[in-house]
């Protein structure tokens, strides 16, 4: 009796399982999506900088390129003692004490250098299946030293995982030039995390040639950073739009690494510093105060003597930023192509923050500078920087001087003085201070179709009659739904044309919009098609060992038809080959993807990525995939209904069973004698016996 009881809410939990698994199917599959094995997902996050640094170098020889132990170490001690010190003392103001452990055993890997180092086509270090070949080399180096070493120094917070490891290859690296079978310098994360025992594990590792000397030294600092968590500033994957270099020689995560022949690299920018953990800046609260002919703002000063000067941050949108900081009288600033004040804009609204392809675009850039002389030099690809970029005493920039607009194309209501005497002082100042005003589009420019209108927010802190001052560089007309304001009160009005544009038509919307003495002054690039895609999600099955092709719906509307660009991203791309464009009628569109498993996939994996389709300003839109790979051949009832139905009817059963288990027990009749009689049949008096009750042999 008291098993029925116990069966009783055993059942009705189980039941009740059931139904909860039946009505949140979309949950349970959203859960199990989340934890299934995914390609080249790896969950292993960078460590920011540490007050305590402790790195560890492993070294490594090829068959065929040889170099002898001990000179290999003394090369590793030169380039990274003490001048490794230096640096990160340098960009941290002394906060950062750094300890470099050079391992005494050089390891030989199983190949020569080419097996590691060569090209396939345009791609780095790869083969024809799209495998980062020194990822085969890093984990040789790091499977022939585990039971060598004390894991646990380098894992700087305790989560188990190595935070610090540099890999030397004994050869030239091929950023320095030289033929397709040289290793790029890199940082990467592991495809399979190792277990290196005792609880510890690697995820990461950075690799750098020992044979680059000391021209290696600053390409070395730059890839530690990036286990720091620093993103590359300069257009370092994708398909670069320019020739341009990002921030150029201004900072170590672009083209700095090569100051002084790579021996002398440029600190990390303001932007990079915060990145990897180094707060060193302050953020600066634009507060007013009315004077005869303008409002006064906040002064900024610095203070050149100091070992690193703090530098200064200002929002100028919800993701959009001004970095200000002053470069000069240290070893490091002193090789860059000019000292002073630089400036950088800063847009952390852009994608490519998880594949490292942030600053690919110099129309839509993470991070740029506010080139003091105007020319834009840097930003055009021209050169690398010059004296021209850094402000000097005397200049200006903001909403007067050299301009300052955010990524709607809005400019700043405030404008910066520099005078630099004996330290560098910086006035922060503005036309107005009696009102704030403020507006929103779409960001950097605005795509439409022939008969649109474009939605802009409006927001003031006063009631006003807003004094419509745009203008079309095309001539038409521009007219606002509404002018009227209220304070506090986000309005969001139409700017409409008089007339129809030009379907691939591009224009410019320049000019003011008042809210009484605050002034809104846009400058805003506007392209016309005949038709816009949507952005949209898609999810399919694919073979794991058979080629197959993927048919994605494209929806979109307008009218008549329209070219776009296609690229795949994340990694859908080691799997996948798509047309370089599309053309859209709307009549069933549909895009067609070629997949090639190259033997990295395997049942129930998924493959996560995306497309993206581009127009000719730059704007985006995204089709969302995740692909689940299955063995060919294999069907089951999991092609018929959803894990959640899945888990529901097993519920079902195993409730079932528990009221099965329960009948039987009751109908059996209650024996007191049973245990007695057993004993007796098993355990006769005089014989020994086996397990299974037979007498033994004696």
């Amino acid at each position: 009796m008291k098993g029925k009881w116990l069966g009783v809410p055993l059942i009705m939990l189980l039941l009740s399982a059931s139904l909860f698994s039946y009505v949140n199917q979309d949950q349970i599959e959203d859960w199990l999506q989340s934890n299934s094995v995914t390609i080249n997902q790896n969950d292993i996050e960078t460590l920011p900088i540490q007050q305590d640094e402790k790195w560890l170098v492993l070294i490594v020889n090829f068959q065929d390129q040889m170099m002898e132990a001990n000179s290999a170490i003394i090369q590793a001690e030169q380039l990274l003692i003490p001048h490794s010190k230096e640096y990160f003392s340098q960009l941290s103001n002394d906060y950062v004490n750094l300890t470099i452990d050079i391992h005494p055993t050089v390891v030989t890997a199983d190949g020569d250098l080419a097996d590691y180092g060569g090209d396939n086509g345009v791609e780095r270090d790869s083969s024809a299946n799209g495998l980062h070949l020194p990822m085969d080399l890093a984990s040789e180096v790091i499977n022939s030293n585990k039971n060598q070493l004390d894991w646990n120094k380098y894992d700087l917070n305790s989560d188990g995982y190595v935070d610090r490891l540099l890999i030397l290859h004994t050869t030239v690296g091929q950023e320095l030039g030289g033929n397709s079978n040289r290793i790029w310098s890199h940082f990467t994360t592991l495809d399979d995390i190792i277990d290196l025992g005792d609880g510890m594990k690697i995820g990461h590792y950075t690799m750098a040639g020992l044979g680059s000397g000391q021209e290696g030294f600053g390409t070395a600092m730059h890839e530690m950073l990036h286990q720091m968590g620093a993103y590359d500033l300069y257009p370092s994957h994708g398909e670069q739009t320019s020739l341009w270099k990002g921030v150029g020689d201004w900072g170590i995560m672009a083209s700095g690494n090569w100051n002084g022949g790579g021996r002398t690299p440029a600190l990390p920018i303001s932007s990079t510093l915060e990145t990897i953990g180094l707060n060193k800046h302050q953020s600066v609260n634009l507060s007013w105060v009315q004077n005869e002919d303008f409002c006064q703002g906040p002064e900024l000063i610095f203070e050149p003597g100091q070992n690193s000067n703090v530098n200064y941050k200002i929002m100028i949108g919800p993701e959009e930023y001004v970095w200000i900081e002053y470069r000069g009288n240290n070893n490091y600033d002193n090789i860059l192509p000019g000292n002073g004040i630089l400036v950088s804009y800063q847009d952390n609204s852009v994608d490519g923050f998880e594949d490292n392809e942030l600053n690919i675009d110099n129309q839509r850039p993470y991070l740029k500078i506010i080139e003091a002389d105007g020319n834009k030099d840097l930003l055009q690809g021209i050169n690398d920087g010059d004296s021209g970029d850094v402000f000097t005493n005397g200049t200006t920039f903001g909403s007067k001087g050299v301009l300052i607009r955010n990524h709607d194309g809005f400019l700043v209501d405030w404008y910066a003085e520099v005078a630099i005497g004996i330290q560098p002082v910086i006035q922060i100042k503005s036309e107005s201070c009696q009102s704030e005003f403020t507006g929103k589009l779409p960001d950097h420019s605005v795509t439409m179709l022939t008969n649109e209108s474009i939605e802009m927010s409006l927001l003031s802190t006063i009631d006003c009659q807003i004094s419509n001052q745009l203008q079309s560089t095309d001539g038409r007309l521009i007219a606002i739904s509404s002018n009227e304001l209220y304070s506090g009160v986000e309005k969001k009005i139409l700017i409409t044309f008089n007339s129809v544009s030009n379907p691939n038509s591009l224009t410019k919307i320049t000019g003011k919009l008042i809210c009484g003495e605050a002034v809104l002054d846009l400058e805003t690039q506007v392209l016309t098609l005949s038709r816009i895609p949507a952005s949209s999600d898609y999810q399919s099955k694919i073979p794991t060992n058979s080629n197959s092709v993927i048919i994605i719906p494209i929806k979109s509307s307008g009218v008549g038809s329209q070219t776009f660009e296609i690229h795949i991203d994340g990694a859908l791309t080691r799997i996948a080959d798509a047309p370089n464009t599309i053309t859209l009628d709307g009549e069933n569109d549909v895009l067609s993807i070629a997949i090639n498993p190259n033997d990295l996939l395997s049942n129930n994996m998924l493959i996560n990525g995306n497309v993206e389709i581009v127009d000719t300003a730059g704007n985006t839109w995204f089709v969302d995939i995740q692909l689940t790979a299955e063995s060919d051949g294999l069907k089951s009832i999991n092609d018929f209904i959803g894990p959640g139905q899945m888990i529901s009817l097993a519920l079902v059963f195993a409730a079932l069973w528990v009221y099965l288990t329960m009948r039987e027990s009751a109908s059996k009749p209650n024996k007191p004698n049973d245990s007695v009689e057993l004993e007796s049949i098993v355990a006769p008096n005089d014989e020994s016996l086996d397990a299974w009750g037979r007498p033994l042999d004696n």
